[in-house]
């Protein structure tokens, strides 16, 4: 009997997420795929923000390289 109640609830809640998956599928497409405008905005969005996040990523992974050696070297 519990297993049943399993199978049921569970095909409840597929049904349910597939609901709401299928409610946020965008209907409205822009129907001409352009290339984008080089404005400094988008330049700075799509080429600024991931060399960023990369130079960001590279400084904190040195540091905690260095932070690591240094309680290695003080224990």
């Amino acid at each position: 009997m519990k297993n049943i109640i399993n199978k049921i609830s569970l095909t409840i809640l597929f049904s349910f997420i597939y609901l709401v998956t299928y409610a946020q599928q965008p209907t409205h497409y822009p129907e001409a795929n352009e290339p984008i405008q080089w404005t400094l905005g988008n330049i700075l969005v799509y080429i600024g923000g991931p060399v960023l996040l990369f130079v960001i990523y590279f400084f904190f992974r040195k540091w905690e390289k260095k932070k690591r050696i240094e309680e290695r070297n003080n224990r």
